[in-house]
């Protein structure tokens, strides 16, 4: 879609909140036009980013939810995006286990992340021992199921 049939779209629903996720919306080449269209339009706009592609540029007109990469994922963000987080924005760590929540700690720790930070389980895992780490180490985090997979909204 062009950005003008996406701002047709998004008008014609009628909702005020909008977010950009999935696969990593930033290697999109009109998203800065869409997101400060959007923006001039009195629209609410958050950007979920894996935290591979620098987001700064977006910083003004969108909240960012910065993904960090944990072990398990096999995978690696760009850590230095955090200091760029303002307190508007958030940090997400999808964690398979406690080895995963421990990196998370460090990275909070050592980054001095600003916005809220969210820990969410890899869907269909155990959360107990995530909610049990969270608690027993006192993180500063919000614990977030993935509800659109419970309720079977791809």
């Amino acid at each position: 879609m062009t950005v003008p049939e996406v701002l047709a779209a998004v008008r014609s629903i009628g909702f005020t909140y909008i977010c950009l996720t999935g696969g990593e919306p930033l290697l999109q080449e009109e998203v800065l036009t869409l997101v400060t269209s959007l923006h001039k339009e009195g629209y609410k706009v958050d950007i979920e980013t894996n935290g591979t592609v620098n987001f700064r540029l977006y910083q003004p007109y969108a909240a960012i939810c910065m993904d960090v990469k944990c072990p398990s994922s096999g995978e690696q963000s760009d850590l230095s995006l955090l200091s760029d987080l303002s307190l508007r924005d958030s940090v997400k760590f999808v964690c398979a286990d406690t080895d995963d929540c421990r990196f998370a700690d460090e990275i909070l720790h050592t980054y001095g992340v600003k916005g809220e930070a969210i820990i969410t389980p890899v869907y269909g895992r155990d959360s107990k021992p995530l909610v049990n780490y969270i608690l027993d180490h006192n993180l500063p985090v919000r614990f977030q199921l993935q509800l659109h997979k419970m309720i079977g909204v791809q």
